[in-house]
């Protein structure tokens, strides 16, 4: 399914779930009162219950989870996306967010998610596995910044349940991973794409060989909805991306408060190298600063292992 910006679906939407007339819902929509009939029919195909009366009209009673118009509305609210797609299944949303410019890319599930260095992502059902593609006039430089943000409004989304990050792009939720964060550069500097890939572990289940460092929401919380936490993150991404550049600052600030890394003694491993010491500051690239007998050293990317865990 795909919703643009200003799509009359979004808005019969909105006035059912209000409550009204086919004839109201036409007229603020403008269209048709069949074209707000066959809209109701294709909400029933998609689990949405309606309730219809003759005398009050239209009432949305139930939603599914996932609920592709609740999503729509709170992804086109992001800075910059002008279109949303939600699949059912997709190989990819990062890889289909790089084909799009300016959206928001959810798939129910993907036959091959990838996370970092290439690893596999597991993506079942049950997850929430979204893909947000924006043309930036930022540099390579500029990477780290943005795949942090998107860690910093993974957390906000996940306050609830006392989410922390660890960096450079990991969520965790009682000390287990929850979230992982994929930022990937398309194009030219300074005239490129931008392509942040979030996984959350919502009502998924996590693989046995993943379960002492991993974890799903659901296991801490029955009731956990995939439409929500989806949402919540959409609105946190909109109120730091509304804030980046300018309040860059202030945004670092908070990522610290809430990392989980800082003040850990690390190894970071990237490419055969190691970095080992311990973590005591993230610097205004988005590089962690790891100190040891040898001296200060920034590491701007690599995959942090805590030795004192």
């Amino acid at each position: 399914m795909k919703v643009e910006r200003g799509d009359r679906r979004l808005l019969m939407f909105q006035e059912i779930e209000k409550g009204g007339s086919g004839e109201e819902i036409a007229e603020k929509a403008g269209v048709s009162r069949t074209a707000v009939w066959k809209f109701v029919r294709r909400l029933e195909e998609l689990g949405y219950e309606v309730e219809v009366d003759r005398k009050s009209g239209y009432r949305l009673v139930s939603s599914p989870d996932p609920s592709p118009f609740h999503m729509a509305l709170a992804a086109l609210k992001i800075p910059g996306v002008e279109r949303y797609y939600h699949f059912d299944e997709v190989d990819s949303t990062n890889r289909f967010a790089k084909e799009v410019s300016n959206a928001v890319v959810f798939s129910e599930s993907q036959s091959s998610g990838r996370g970092r260095l290439g690893r596999r992502w597991e993506s079942e059902r049950g997850g929430v596995y979204m893909s947000l593609s924006l043309n930036m006039t930022i540099p390579v430089s500029e990477i780290p910044k943005v795949t942090l943000l998107s860690g910093l409004a993974v957390c906000r989304a996940l306050e609830d349940y006392g989410a922390r990050i660890k960096w450079p792009n990991d969520v965790l939720v009682g000390g287990k991973k929850v979230s992982g964060i994929l930022s990937e550069f398309v194009g030219e500097e300074m005239a490129a794409k931008v392509v942040v890939g979030i996984g959350v572990n919502v009502r998924n289940r996590v693989p046995d060989a993943l379960r002492d460092r991993a974890i799903s929401l659901h296991e801490v919380d029955e009731n956990v909805r995939i439409t929500e936490i989806f949402t919540r993150i959409c609105e946190q991404l909109s109120n730091l991306l509304s804030a980046f550049p300018q309040k860059w600052g202030e945004i670092l600030e908070e990522w610290k408060r809430l990392s989980d890394t800082i003040g850990r003694e690390v190894r970071v491993s990237l490419y055969g190298e190691e970095v080992v010491g311990k973590a005591v500051d993230v610097d205004a690239d988005g590089g962690l600063i790891v100190v040891s007998g040898e001296g200060r050293r920034k590491v701007i990317s690599g995959e942090c292992f805590y030795t004192n865990y």
